[in-house]
């Protein structure tokens, strides 16, 4: 469900909906196309042969942290991760990666942007 924003043009109010990126499990809010990091997009392989197309974003409210963080196997250099899951359903949506900066990295295919 996307939030309605309020924009007023010569007098009148008019309400516009706010683009939200959502998890695709729940629909819960995970955060806004506005908080796009860039670059935004990576596809990385994990150990495991798993490849996972990664979108960033500089927050994500609607993402939880979960686990310790740890250095192995990250595809960001200088950067720890922890998982990023859903607060609606818990549904693991990608990692928040700390570092110089802290950012989110959440899978494409679990979102609905």
């Amino acid at each position: 469900m996307t939030k309605p924003a309020s924009i007023e043009l010569e007098g009148k109010t008019e309400v516009q909906p706010q683009k939200t990126v959502r998890c695709r499990n729940c629909g819960h809010v995970v955060t806004s196309p506005a908080l796009a990091a860039q670059p935004h997009e990576h596809t990385f392989r994990n150990p495991g042969g798993y490849s996972f197309h990664v979108l960033c974003y500089s927050d994500a409210p609607g993402a939880g942290e979960a686990g310790e963080p740890t250095t192995e196997h990250c595809w960001f250099p200088g950067y720890a991760w922890t998982f990023a899951i859903c607060m609606g359903c818990h549904t693991h949506l990608g990692w928040w990666y700390s570092g110089p900066d802290r950012f989110a990295g959440l899978i494409a295919t679990r979102l609905i942007r």
